[in-house]
Protein backbone atom coordinates (compact mmCIF):
# COMPACT_ATOMS: atom_id res chain seq x y z
CA UNK A 1 0.00 0.00 0.00
CA UNK A 2 2.72 2.61 1.26
CA UNK A 3 4.63 1.82 -2.61
CA UNK A 4 0.93 2.39 -4.31
CA UNK A 5 0.70 5.42 -2.23
CA UNK A 6 4.66 6.33 -2.98
CA UNK A 7 4.25 6.05 -6.91
CA UNK A 8 0.44 7.79 -7.20
CA UNK A 9 2.11 10.79 -5.16
CA UNK A 10 5.51 10.70 -7.45
CA UNK A 11 3.16 10.24 -10.58
CA UNK A 12 0.64 13.36 -9.09
CA UNK A 13 4.70 15.99 -8.73
CA UNK A 14 5.48 14.39 -12.62
CA UNK A 15 2.49 15.43 -14.01
CA UNK A 16 2.01 19.34 -12.10
CA UNK A 17 5.81 19.92 -13.21
CA UNK A 18 4.97 19.03 -16.89
CA UNK A 19 1.82 20.79 -16.94
CA UNK A 20 3.22 23.94 -14.97
CA UNK A 21 6.33 23.69 -17.63
CA UNK A 22 3.65 23.49 -20.71
CA UNK A 23 1.49 26.55 -19.51
CA UNK A 24 5.30 28.63 -19.13
CA UNK A 25 5.99 28.02 -22.75
CA UNK A 26 2.48 29.23 -23.27
CA UNK A 27 2.32 32.25 -20.90
CA UNK A 28 5.96 33.30 -22.02
CA UNK A 29 6.11 37.53 -22.42
CA UNK A 30 8.43 38.68 -24.77
CA UNK A 31 10.12 41.53 -22.98
CA UNK A 32 11.51 43.52 -25.82
CA UNK A 33 8.77 43.44 -28.39
CA UNK A 34 9.50 44.63 -31.80
CA UNK A 35 11.55 47.49 -31.58
CA UNK A 36 12.20 47.77 -35.27
CA UNK A 37 10.18 50.63 -35.34
CA UNK A 38 12.67 52.99 -33.20
CA UNK A 39 15.60 54.61 -34.54
CA UNK A 40 19.23 53.41 -34.37
CA UNK A 41 20.05 56.19 -31.67
CA UNK A 42 17.34 54.73 -28.97
CA UNK A 43 18.88 51.15 -29.45
CA UNK A 44 22.64 52.48 -29.32
CA UNK A 45 22.86 55.86 -28.19
CA UNK A 46 26.30 56.44 -28.70
CA UNK A 47 28.32 60.23 -30.55
CA UNK A 48 31.06 61.45 -31.35
CA UNK A 49 30.38 64.67 -29.68
CA UNK A 50 30.72 63.68 -26.05
CA UNK A 51 28.89 61.16 -23.87
CA UNK A 52 25.32 60.37 -24.57
CA UNK A 53 22.34 58.85 -23.25
CA UNK A 54 18.33 58.10 -23.80
CA UNK A 55 15.70 59.23 -21.52
CA UNK A 56 12.23 57.75 -21.44
CA UNK A 57 8.89 58.72 -20.47
CA UNK A 58 5.30 57.27 -20.57
CA UNK A 59 2.40 59.74 -21.61
CA UNK A 60 1.47 61.88 -19.10
CA UNK A 61 -1.81 63.40 -18.31
CA UNK A 62 0.14 66.52 -17.98
CA UNK A 63 1.04 66.82 -21.48
CA UNK A 64 3.96 66.84 -23.58
CA UNK A 65 5.66 69.61 -22.12
CA UNK A 66 5.71 67.01 -19.03
CA UNK A 67 6.63 64.40 -21.10
CA UNK A 68 9.70 65.88 -22.23
CA UNK A 69 10.93 66.98 -19.23
CA UNK A 70 10.36 63.78 -17.30
CA UNK A 71 12.55 61.95 -20.23
CA UNK A 72 15.47 64.78 -19.71
CA UNK A 73 16.03 64.15 -16.12
CA UNK A 74 15.83 60.29 -16.80
CA UNK A 75 18.15 60.84 -19.74
CA UNK A 76 20.41 63.46 -17.33
CA UNK A 77 20.24 60.77 -14.44
CA UNK A 78 21.12 57.80 -17.58
CA UNK A 79 24.39 60.42 -18.22
CA UNK A 80 25.32 60.50 -14.07
CA UNK A 81 25.28 56.82 -14.12
CA UNK A 82 27.42 56.52 -16.79
CA UNK A 83 30.38 58.68 -16.13
CA UNK A 84 29.97 57.60 -12.46
CA UNK A 85 30.26 53.86 -13.63
CA UNK A 86 33.47 54.91 -15.29
CA UNK A 87 34.64 56.87 -12.43
CA UNK A 88 34.62 53.85 -10.72
CA UNK A 89 36.16 51.29 -12.63
CA UNK A 90 39.11 53.41 -13.88
CA UNK A 91 39.33 54.22 -9.97
CA UNK A 92 39.50 50.62 -9.17
CA UNK A 93 41.93 49.83 -11.50
CA UNK A 94 44.29 52.84 -10.55
CA UNK A 95 43.95 51.63 -6.85
CA UNK A 96 45.26 48.41 -8.19
CA UNK A 97 48.06 49.91 -10.50
CA UNK A 98 49.22 52.01 -7.38
CA UNK A 99 48.91 48.94 -5.01
CA UNK A 100 47.31 50.44 -2.46
CA UNK A 101 43.91 48.69 -3.07
CA UNK A 102 44.26 47.18 0.10
CA UNK A 103 44.27 50.68 2.49
CA UNK A 104 41.06 51.12 3.64
CA UNK A 105 41.70 54.59 4.36
CA UNK A 106 42.69 55.14 0.48
CA UNK A 107 39.73 53.15 -0.52
CA UNK A 108 37.39 55.76 1.91
CA UNK A 109 38.90 58.30 0.61
CA UNK A 110 38.81 57.40 -3.06
CA UNK A 111 34.54 56.69 -2.61
CA UNK A 112 33.87 59.93 -0.82
CA UNK A 113 35.93 61.52 -3.12
CA UNK A 114 33.84 59.77 -5.97
CA UNK A 115 30.96 61.50 -4.76
CA UNK A 116 32.06 64.70 -4.49
CA UNK A 117 33.28 65.02 -7.85
CA UNK A 118 29.39 63.12 -9.10
CA UNK A 119 27.98 66.00 -7.51
CA UNK A 120 29.41 68.79 -9.36
CA UNK A 121 28.84 67.09 -12.68
CA UNK A 122 27.47 70.10 -14.65
CA UNK A 123 23.99 68.61 -15.92
CA UNK A 124 23.09 71.76 -16.58
CA UNK A 125 25.01 71.67 -19.64
CA UNK A 126 23.75 68.55 -20.87
CA UNK A 127 21.33 69.44 -24.07
CA UNK A 128 18.55 67.36 -25.67
CA UNK A 129 19.57 66.54 -29.37
CA UNK A 130 16.86 64.20 -30.34
CA UNK A 131 13.05 63.18 -29.89
CA UNK A 132 11.04 60.50 -31.11
CA UNK A 133 7.58 59.61 -30.23
CA UNK A 134 6.52 55.90 -30.57
CA UNK A 135 3.34 54.94 -31.19
CA UNK A 136 2.39 53.63 -27.74
CA UNK A 137 3.03 57.37 -26.94
CA UNK A 138 6.19 56.48 -25.26
CA UNK A 139 8.49 59.85 -25.19
CA UNK A 140 12.33 58.58 -25.86
CA UNK A 141 14.65 61.78 -26.09
CA UNK A 142 18.93 61.51 -26.75
CA UNK A 143 20.65 63.68 -24.21
CA UNK A 144 24.03 64.97 -24.85
CA UNK A 145 27.20 66.43 -22.14
CA UNK A 146 29.40 67.80 -25.09
CA UNK A 147 33.31 67.25 -25.09
CA UNK A 148 33.88 70.31 -24.12
CA UNK A 149 31.85 70.18 -20.72
CA UNK A 150 32.88 66.53 -19.87
CA UNK A 151 37.02 67.55 -20.10
CA UNK A 152 36.28 70.66 -18.18
CA UNK A 153 34.23 68.48 -15.71
CA UNK A 154 37.02 66.09 -15.46
CA UNK A 155 39.69 69.28 -14.82
CA UNK A 156 37.41 70.53 -12.16
CA UNK A 157 37.32 66.29 -10.80
CA UNK A 158 40.86 66.51 -10.53
CA UNK A 159 41.06 69.69 -8.26
CA UNK A 160 38.62 68.21 -6.15
CA UNK A 161 40.53 65.44 -5.48
CA UNK A 162 43.62 66.98 -5.20
CA UNK A 163 42.45 68.87 -2.78
CA UNK A 164 40.55 66.51 -1.03
CA UNK A 165 43.94 64.75 -1.19
CA UNK A 166 45.69 67.43 0.27
CA UNK A 167 43.13 67.46 3.46
CA UNK A 168 42.94 64.30 4.13
CA UNK A 169 44.56 62.45 7.04
CA UNK A 170 45.98 59.64 4.54
CA UNK A 171 49.36 58.63 5.33
CA UNK A 172 52.58 60.49 3.41
CA UNK A 173 53.61 57.75 1.03
CA UNK A 174 49.91 56.59 0.50
CA UNK A 175 49.11 60.35 -0.96
CA UNK A 176 52.10 60.12 -3.24
CA UNK A 177 51.19 56.44 -4.51
CA UNK A 178 47.37 57.69 -4.68
CA UNK A 179 48.27 60.98 -6.80
CA UNK A 180 49.94 58.84 -9.04
CA UNK A 181 46.74 56.78 -9.30
CA UNK A 182 44.33 59.92 -9.23
CA UNK A 183 46.84 61.27 -12.04
CA UNK A 184 46.63 58.04 -14.56
CA UNK A 185 42.82 57.57 -13.58
CA UNK A 186 42.03 61.57 -14.85
CA UNK A 187 43.89 60.88 -17.80
CA UNK A 188 42.23 57.68 -18.76
CA UNK A 189 38.92 59.59 -17.99
CA UNK A 190 39.72 62.57 -20.33
CA UNK A 191 40.48 59.72 -23.39
CA UNK A 192 37.59 57.72 -22.53
CA UNK A 193 34.34 59.49 -23.33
Amino acid sequence: MKLIFRNFFLLTILISAISCTSNNKENKVDLFGDLSDLPEWILSPKSENGVTAVGISNPSKGGIQFQINKAELDGKANIAAIIQSKISRITKNSLRAAKVNDNEDVEDFFAQATKEIIKDLPLSGVKRIKTYRAKDGILYVQMLLSDKDYTKFIKNGQKTFNSMLTNSNIATDNINKTQQATSSLFKELENSQ
